[in-house]
């Protein structure tokens, strides 16, 4: 029995001091992580970011971060301060989010926070858990309810919750927004509620990005006692970014339905797609444009120096256009059973980049000169069941099922017809 108390108490040993190693792997984990997205950011120059150090500590660690804008100019900054408490496995944090502003003139020296002193509101309420060994994090932020009320009107904000999960380079957001309403006099708009799904994905070099947003807007109502109630409802809009050899987007608008005074108005759907913008030009621009609008604000160049720019950039916009861009109106479809109107329609759109650097960007800021961009233009958009309406504006016979619109080298043809020059 004797010798069995050394083992156990060898065993105890090896098990406390495993245990309070994990722990200060833990809680290095952390601090490694975040000093690495304070340098991220900071990095990327377009935010400045730091770590005010409250407590570091094996179990529990408090602090404050703070993101304001680079350069000059930045009248706000966001603080997040947090609680850390560590485990092996993972650190679990909660805090609050302030906004705080700059005062209202020049001789203002207290700033003014956002939540408390211009809301009437309690500050944000976050929580997260970072995992220490797949990098993966989750967070929640609550924000809680108020009324303000101006000259103007009065707005009730009645709170949101947002959810981001992920790890760099793959994120994730997720909320709901509670109904919003903002009175004036006896008028009301009731908006909401307000869901959100979007995904960000990219990689380090930057040579993919993928993003996808969503956003539906369950009610929009709009009461007035002069005017007939008028009520949206599920209007939905998404849309979808990538890059990589090529840059392509995608946009699509949906409205389940509209009503007036409680009959049905009208529905519909539109959907959009743009492709074959040359990738390693708009990489390019897009580095291009973010080192200016760090070096200064752009809106308030002089016209010689917005020339400039002009000609700085002009060779990154045209060689986006190398390998001719591509719109296409995947559908559209209108229906209302009030004005007897049941439509669809498709098409497309093609920009010839053949040479695009033989282009001046100039040319389009008047109508005279804009034939060699307009005579790159070549496409066609077909319609169903057009209005009756719409067909004797456009001089065509009643009975027209289908409208035909060709784009022949920036020329216009209607169904046959010619008609004048593309008025871009």
């Amino acid at each position: 029995m004797r010798k069995r108390w050394p083992v156990i108490a060898l065993a105890l040993i090896v098990g406390v001091a495993g245990y309070l190693g994990a722990q200060a792997y833990s809680s290095h984990v952390f601090e490694r992580e975040l000093a690495r997205s304070v340098a991220r950011i900071n990095a990327e120059g377009r935010w400045q970011a730091e770590r005010d150090v409250g407590e570091r500590g094996w179990f529990h660690s408090e602090g404050r971060i703070a993101l304001s804008p680079a350069g000059e100019g930045g009248d706000w900054r966001l603080v997040l301060p947090f609680d850390a408490r560590h485990g092996i496995l993972h650190t679990r944090l909660a805090g609050a989010l302030q906004v705080m502003l700059a005062g209202d003139d020049a001789a203002a020296t207290e700033p003014r926070a956002l939540f408390g002193d211009v809301l009437a509101s309690a500050e944000p309420r976050w929580t997260a858990t970072l995992d220490h060994f797949d990098r993966r994090g989750e967070a929640r932020i609550v924000f809680a309810a108020f009324e303000r009320a101006t000259p103007a009107g009065r707005l009730a904000f009645t709170g949101a919750e947002l959810d981001i999960e992920g790890r760099h380079g793959d994120l994730r957001l997720t909320g709901q927004v509670a109904p919003l309403r903002l009175e004036q006099g006896d008028r009301q708009l009731i908006a909401g509620p307000v869901f959100v799904n979007n995904r960000y994905r990219f990689d380090a070099r930057g040579e993919y990005y993928h993003q996808r947003n969503e956003l539906i807007l369950d009610s929009l109502e709009y009461r007035d006692p002069q005017r007939a109630t008028l009520v949206l409802r599920t209007l939905r809009y998404a849309d979808e970014t990538r890059l990589e050899r090529d840059l392509q987007v995608a946009l699509s608008l949906s409205l389940e339905q509209a009503r007036v005074a409680e009959q049905p108005l009208l529905a519909g759907n539109a959907e959009l797609a743009l492709a074959r913008l040359d990738g390693d030009a708009v990489r390019d621009l897009v580095g291009e444009l973010g080192a200016l609008l760090q070096a200064g604000d752009l809106a308030s160049l002089d016209e010689t120096a917005r020339r400039r720019l002009l000609a700085r950039l002009e060779p990154m916009v045209l060689a986006t256009l190398a390998d001719s861009p591509r719109l296409t109106l995947e559908a559209v479809n209108l229906s209302s059973a009030m004005f007897g109107v049941d439509m669809r329609g498709h098409g497309e759109l093609t920009f010839d980049g053949t040479d695009s650097q033989a282009l001046e960007i100039a040319d389009l800021g008047q109508a005279a000169t804009r034939g060699p961009w307009r005579e790159r233009l070549d496409g066609r958009i077909e319609a169903y069941d057009v209005p009756p309406l719409l067909l004797m504006q456009l001089g065509l016979p009643l009975d027209t099922r289908r409208l035909t619109l060709r784009v022949v080298d920036g020329a216009l043809r209607l169904n046959g017809r010619e008609l004048s020059e593309l008025p871009l």
